[in-house]
């Protein structure tokens, strides 16, 4: 809240809703997804009149092929079941009183706005019997929202929904729009040879870019030229035998001191980046709009020790 200010709105959906947290939460948002049916019938009588509360929804149609990214995966932890909620309206309807919104969320990283209809087809069997109580939807993320005919399906999308009832509609393009204003920038510091690879050893860690070892994510690399001469492995400097972050060609061959830049890393790395065995996280600068650079914050041992308790 200090951030936005009078702004924006704050939206919140999570799995681990804690206890002691409900009431400061209760203050903080403007919009509440409870992520199960247990949860909204814990903390309902808990919300403060400015919470406007809903469900998360599972639509149970799956188009993420690597399950660990897929948020309607089998014995998914995120958002009511479907055939649950539409089994309740049948059965015991008055349990849902006071919910005023659905939140759905079934992508990740699609360049295509197709699932999201069929999506919002599908949540239409919901919206019919409970379009007199429901004042918004949000239509989550897991979207890049960089082609033309988006819009398009955007506006098919808004008057499917607004057929049913007169909602306000969120989406959630978060790295859509977020990735490209960071890069990672590292610079080498050893080169030698193992066998017949040539090695690049660099002054960040894949613990600074987890999904790389996680999920097995291939950054982008400036300055990669597939059809380059010169191969490395670029791998970070931590006892992880896994610490690398891949291998890739250059049109020029690197030097100790070379920097490699990974682009379009605003979305996930600083949020996920961590301190394993004590390697410094990198130092964040800001690039102004007049082309000035300032650094903002620069991490140090204390803040090591400061994780490990001291």
């Amino acid at each position: 809240m200090q951030i936005l200010g009078r702004c924006g709105s704050v939206h919140l959906t999570t799995p681990g809703l804690r206890p002691d947290e409900i009431k400061a939460l209760g203050k903080l948002v403007d919009y509440l997804s409870f992520n199960s049916l247990n949860q909204w019938s814990r903390y309902k009588e808990q919300m403060s009149d400015q919470v406007s509360c809903g469900l998360r929804i599972n639509p149970q149609l799956s188009f993420v092929k690597d399950a660990r990214y897929d948020p309607c995966r089998q014995y998914s932890k995120l958002g009511v079941p479907l055939d649950d909620l539409l089994a309740l309206i049948n059965q015991s309807p008055e349990a849902l009183q006071g919910i005023k919104g659905l939140h759905i969320h079934s992508n990740c990283d699609s360049r295509d706005l197709t699932p999201l209809l069929k999506t919002v087809e599908r949540l239409v069997k919901v919206l019919a019997p409970l379009h007199e109580q429901i004042q918004w939807i949000n239509l989550g993320g897991g979207y890049l929202l960089n082609d033309p005919l988006h819009s398009e399906i955007l506006q098919d999308i808004k008057s499917k929904l607004l057929h049913i009832g007169n909602y306000r509609i969120f989406i959630e393009p978060g790295a859509g729009i977020v990735r490209r204003a960071g890069n990672l920038v590292a610079s080498v510091i050893d080169l030698f040879s193992s066998g017949e690879q040539r090695i690049a050893v660099l002054d960040i860690s894949v613990n600074h870019m987890p999904e790389v070892f996680e999920y097995q994510f291939e950054p982008d690399v400036l300055d990669y030229d597939e059809n380059g001469n010169h191969e490395y492995l670029l791998a970070g400097p931590a006892c992880l035998a896994g610490d690398l972050f891949g291998v890739y060609t250059f049109a020029e061959p690197i030097d100790i001191g070379s920097r490699i830049i990974f682009p379009n890393m605003g979305a996930y790395s600083m949020v996920k980046a961590n301190m394993f065995n004590g390697i410094n996280l990198p130092t964040l600068y800001i690039l102004s709009e007049s082309g000035v650079i300032d650094e903002i914050t620069r991490f140090r041992y204390r803040d090591f020790r400061r994780l490990c308790g001291d």
